[in-house]
């Protein structure tokens, strides 16, 4: 260490050192008359002041404030103090490089090629002056305008590569890769293919060549040769990672997922141990190969390398909604969300999580902390308003998507779902005017299409049917494999004795797109009903009842079939096929007949109670059995009194209420002629305990009473307790 003192000392001799190179040409050069320490001292007048003699120092210095200047972005004040520099050394090709370069940068195009012209004439044999004459070239030929002028001059730029920059150095990796852009630009892509191949076996040493030459191979589509060169880059170097990333995006592109999975195992096990572009890659090829649990469990293996990365949290919390895993689910978005307590769009997404699991009273509480967080958003009431929809409130949401579309009327989504929950109110004009407004947002989107021809269907069938026709023909149009639009098409042609050919076509489309849903096998059957083949309608009747056993249009739908059919055997005109179809379906024997119009009977009988207010139903039963069901007429008048209690009227709350599909006891508690909140879900529970096993599994068509609402002291201590059910669903 140097003592302090000589430390000063050394510091201080530097500035003087400065000084006396300034000086030192003056102090040599000139004469100078000293007089006595009295006097001043003057310069001799009797011969001329000379220039300085050119000291290098000069020369680094305008050098150093050109290259301040070049990165404060000041490129003129740098092609100065460079013309500076020039002037004290013109023979030195960094600064005539830098000077071509600033000349570039503010534009003098002419000037640059120039001064690079000069230098290559008189450094022929410099390899950098040629590179940067080729450069500044391609940037102008990339510039013109005119497509056959770009070419010719891109195509003139070839000889400067060919003929200069690879005979200097046959190994430089840049100049193969510009002759290939230069190729591939002048439409001589296979030309410039071959230069690369050519670079390859001139440098036998290159990894990023071979590595370069399949890129573009796969650019092209032709998986082969890239992969030949892709691992012909990791045989030249097997540490290199990017030729094993590129072989193994390839197996994934060809489904090739146990190969892909072993590469990128290899990258992340000894070569790029933690790259998250690879992991991602990885976790992608787990989900293409359907192992969800293997993803989840990298996920897990990822978060602990990379805490502070929320991307994979984010992942894995999707991955544990889609397996129905709520509650660890809940507890990673909730991690993210303490780190970003003021992310709004993490907020929405743990309240659909809390949707999708069945936790009502949490999801509305997530969008109150929403709205009061985020006052000018509106996210928090969109998404309250949405959810109270879904929940059948109309009256809470409109409430609150009307306050969303003051905050945002330029979201279409806003709109479509106000012209939902009206149409579900029944408001069918005011459901329009919402609609419409949001088709001017979006227009020529198929669902809002769609939507329109079912408004116009619930307001007045008849009066707008060819308008239903119209709009659901252009939602197909825009949407081919929409199938809700082909499904509603053909089910109108059957309803209204269309085209029965065409309707059963529209509906195998949408059966096509969507086989597994059981309202389009009701449809089909239906259609084959009327088309007069009873042995189809009946085995695709019975599909779509095994799938809806309470639901009336299907029950009535099946009960008119199983007549059909039993009045043709009753007359004898049955054929092989059909018995042999009804014996697979266990109606075999001299008694077939006699059991279909039992079948029949119950079918009819079950579907007019569930809507006794449907008076066709209830006159084709009697029409067909009330002479022999003399129990009927009585059980009719139970089943109105009970739509009665369920519908009851002038905004009354119901007193009964049968379970429809996808229902929960918070779902019910929710609706608006219920409770109008999901918190109060025990007290349905406690008036229906004999008969509710699970609050979030009830069966569809049970019949449930509901008592007055509690005190509300009774109410706010109850609402508390929705952790019970949380917990239980969880688990």
């Amino acid at each position: 260490m140097i003592p302090e003192p000589e430390r000063i000392h050394r510091v201080n001799r530097w500035p003087l050192l400065l000084i006396l190179l300034g000086l030192g040409g003056c102090l040599q050069s000139h004469s100078l008359s000293s007089v006595p320490g009295d006097q001043e001292t003057r310069i001799s007048s009797s011969k001329p002041v000379p220039v300085d003699a050119p000291r290098p120092w000069q020369s680094y210095y305008h050098q150093v404030q050109a290259d301040i200047a070049e990165s404060m972005d000041n490129p003129y004040l740098a092609l100065d103090e460079v013309e500076k520099a020039l002037k004290y050394r013109p023979e030195s090709i960094d600064l005539t490089l830098m000077k071509a370069r600033l000349e570039e940068q503010i534009g003098q195009y002419g000037s640059s090629l120039r001064t690079l012209k000069d230098l290559t004439q008189a450094h022929p044999g410099r390899l950098k002056p040629w590179m940067e004459l080729a450069r500044v070239k391609r940037q102008l030929a990339l510039s013109a305008p005119d497509k056959s002028e770009r070419v010719r001059l891109l195509k003139e730029i070839i000889p400067i590569y060919l003929d200069r920059v690879i005979a200097i150095d046959p190994l430089k990796e840049d100049a193969y890769v510009a002759l290939f852009d230069l190729y591939s630009r002048t439409g001589q892509i296979q030309e410039g293919l071959n230069k690369l191949a050519d670079g390859i076996k001139r440098d036998p040493t290159s990894t990023y060549l071979p590595f370069y030459l399949g890129f573009e191979y796969t650019r092209l589509h032709q998986y082969d040769n890239a992969r030949k060169y892709f691992s012909l880059s990791i045989q030249r170097n097997p540490a290199f990672e990017p030729g094993w990333e590129s072989l193994a995006d390839l197996d994934a592109q060809e489904g090739k997922w146990k190969d892909a999975e072993a590469r990128y195992r290899h990258i992340l096990n000894h070569i790029q141990p933690g790259n998250p572009e690879v992991e991602a890659k990885l976790l992608k090829v787990y989900l293409a190969e359907n192992k969800i649990n293997d993803a989840i469990s990298f996920l897990g293996e990822i978060i602990e390398e990379h805490p502070g990365n929320d991307r994979f949290r984010l992942i894995l919390s999707s991955l544990l909604v889609e397996q129905n895993r709520f509650g660890p689910a809940i507890d990673e978005i909730q991690a993210i969300i303490r780190k970003n307590p003021g992310n709004l769009r993490l907020l929405a997404f743990l309240g659909s999580v809390y949707e999708r699991s069945l936790h009502f009273n949490r999801a509305i509480s997530n969008y109150h902390l929403m709205i009061r967080k985020f006052p000018g958003s509106y996210q928090g009431y969109f998404s309250m308003g949405d959810l109270y929809r879904k929940l059948g409130n109309p009256q809470k949401a409109v409430f609150y998507l009307r306050k969303a579309h003051r905050l945002a009327p330029g979201k279409w989504q806003i709109d479509f779902s106000l012209a939902l929950t009206l149409e579900d109110w029944k408001k069918y004009r005011p459901a329009m005017a919402a609609l419409h407004q949001a088709m001017v947002l979006k227009p020529g989107n198929s669902l809002l299409v769609f939507n329109r021809a079912v408004l116009l269907d619930q307001w007045n069938h008849r009066k707008y049917l060819s308008r239903v026709r119209a709009d659901l023909k252009e939602a197909i149009r825009l949407d081919p494999r929409f199938p809700d639009a082909l499904n509603y098409l053909g089910y109108t042609d059957v309803v209204e004795n269309g085209n029965l050919v065409n309707a059963r076509y529209l509906i195998l489309r949408a059966l096509t797109f969507d086989p597994q849903n059981p309202s389009y096998r009701d449809s089909l059957g239906w259609c084959y009903f009327k088309m007069g083949d009873l042995k189809r309608a009946f085995r695709e009747e019975s599909m779509a009842l095994v799938e809806m056993p309470k639901d009336a249009t299907v029950l009535s739908h099946m009960g008119q079939i199983e007549w059909s059919l039993s009045s043709r055997l009753a007359k004898g005109r049955g054929d092989p096929k059909l018995t042999q179809m009804l014996q697979s379906s266990g109606l075999s024997g001299p008694d077939t007949a006699t059991r279909l119009r039992e079948r029949a009977r119950i079918h009819l009988r079950e579907s007019a109670l569930i809507h006794p207010m449907k008076s066709r139903r209830v006159r084709l039963y009697l029409r067909l059995f009330g002479n022999q069901d003399r129990a009927f007429k009585k059980d009719l008048r139970l089943a109105r009194i009970q739509w009665a209690h369920m519908h009851p009227r002038h905004g009354k709350r119901a007193s009964l209420y049968r379970v429809q599909d996808g229902d929960t006891l918070q779902i019910i508690s929710a609706k608006s002629r219920i409770y109008g909140s999901p918190q109060f879900w025990q007290t349905i529970l406690k008036a229906n305990r004999s008969v509710i096993h699970d609050p979030n599994h009830l069966p569809v068509g049970l019949i449930l009473r509901i008592p007055p609402l509690p005190h509300r002291e009774h109410a706010r201590r109850q609402s508390g307790a929705m952790g019970s059910l949380s917990l239980y669903r969880l688990s």
